[in-house]
């Protein structure tokens, strides 16, 4: 399967799910790319995308600071080279300093989409990921392929930590 816009369905439910959130608890915002325009030549725009000190999303939930990464995969595994290093070093960082740091990661062959602890990524052996890894040690987000309940992916974060 090739995938067009390769990250946006995750993305879009991610979004989706973020407009449902109750301010009272939490907000998780999307970072947006930066970038450097280039030239502009008849209607054609060329840029640079700068490097963002950021993953794709930030918040705070409950007092917790919060930041993770969107991956989407078209395989039954997960390579962990599809995060930047810059991401992942940020992610530790996070962690370090007791935020939450993860990623959600979907699977598009299952339709699964799997929550994963960056303290899990520092302990693998291996770069590709089984799908089978996530079945038996990683939290299934339940999803109705709009948008999931925030709710229950924090409270299996605080749990976790």
């Amino acid at each position: 399967m090739i995938i067009k816009n390769k990250g946006m369905y995750l993305e879009t439910i991610i979004n989706n799910s973020i407009s449902l959130l109750e301010n009272q608890y939490g907000f998780i915002y999307k970072m947006p790319l930066s970038n450097n325009i280039i030239s502009i030549d008849d209607n054609v725009v060329t840029a640079r995308l700068n490097k963002n000190p950021f993953c794709d999303y930030i918040g705070l939930w409950k007092g917790i600071y919060i930041e993770f990464e969107a991956k989407e995969t078209e395989k039954d595994f997960f390579n962990l080279n599809n995060i930047k290093k810059h991401q992942l070093e940020k992610l530790k960082l996070v962690d370090l300093n007791n935020g939450a740091a993860f990623l959600i990661i979907y699977f598009h062959n299952q339709e699964k989409m799997y929550f994963l602890h960056i303290k899990d990524i520092v302990n693998l052996k291996t770069k590709k990921i089984p799908i089978d890894y996530f079945k038996d040690n990683c939290f299934e987000i339940s999803s109705n392929g709009i948008s999931f309940n925030f709710n229950d992916l924090f409270n299996h974060l605080i749990s976790y930590t």
